[in-house]
Parts: structure tokens; sequence; C-alpha cells
């Protein structure tokens, strides 16, 4: 795992001020000396922003200027933030969310809703996400957390939808 730095910089690919060997926004690396975790000579090209691990070019893709794993290569992405939950149901929603909050993390309910011109049509919303989001819906209301926190924050839902599909 990567460690961090007493000297803040500015990462090149997305401007985030940051103090560690890598961005955590976008997983540019600042130190050619890492290697991969599945080949381990193979020289690192930056850290997945999910699972925080470094990987070569065989094993990580940039997606929209985020580096991503294979495994977390799927996920929707835009401004450092990651899609764990979606519904069209507003309450839902927002019941994740304080759920995630009460555990000590940082979600935020990003909403965006069709106009009548997208209906049927090429979404033209500034919205633009990293990942493969086709099959969501274009009224979803989408719970999202910083990157970092999405493997702990999956968890938790998982143990919610558990607990509700018991009673």
């Amino acid at each position: 795992m990567p460690t961090a730095r007493s000297k803040p910089r500015v990462c090149g690919t997305c401007k985030t001020s940051v103090g560690a060997d890598f961005c955590p926004r976008c997983g540019t690396l600042f130190s050619d000396e890492l290697k991969c975790k599945k080949h381990k000579t193979a020289r690192a090209i930056g850290v997945c922003v999910i699972c925080c691990v470094p990987y070569c070019s065989e094993c990580a893709t940039r997606v929209i200027k985020t580096i991503l794993c294979r495994e977390h290569e799927g996920y929707e992405i835009y401004e450092g933030m990651a899609r764990v939950y979606g519904v069209s149901d507003e309450a839902a929603a927002k019941y994740i969310s304080s759920c995630l909050e009460q555990k000590g993390l940082n979600p935020f309910v990003y909403s965006r809703k069709a106009s009548p011109m997208s209906i049927g049509g090429t979404d033209y919303t500034s919205f633009r996400a990293s990942g493969e989001f086709a099959g969501h819906i274009i009224n979803e209301l989408k719970v999202m957390v910083p990157c970092h926190e999405v493997i702990e924050a999956e968890h938790m839902i998982r143990v919610l939808e558990t607990k509700t599909t018991k009673r």
C-alpha cells in the first residue's frame, strides 16, 4: 500500500492537492517504485481509486481520467464519488444515505431528472460519469460516496438489505 508523504503536491491529472504517493481522486502515481499487486515485477501505472491497490497496465484501466482495476472498472464515478446504490424512490435513497452517514461515511444523493427532450433520445445533461451505467434508469436517485468508501458502503448496504428482506 502506498505511504503518506509529508509534503503535499498537486496532481497533474485532476488538480487535487495530494499528500501521498498517489492521488486518491484519480489514481495517478507519483512514485516509480510501486509494483503491481498481481504481477510483482511489473511497474504499477496507477492505483485503483476504489480498492487503493497499485496495478500495472495489464491489470488496470483508465476510465475518463480515473484509474480502476478490472474488478472495479464498471463503477459509475463522477467528481471523485462512486455510485453504490440507485433507486427511483426518494425515501429509500434518503434512508440509505442516512444509514451510511450514521456509520461515519460521506454519502451524497444525486438526482438526474430526465427532461422531456431527452426521453427516448440522447441525454445531454452535464453529468458525465466513468464506468458502465447504461442499465440505470434515467430518473434514478444515486447514492454516491467517495471512491475510497465504496467497499465499506456496499457492505453496509448489503447488511441493510438483508435485514429488510427478513422482515
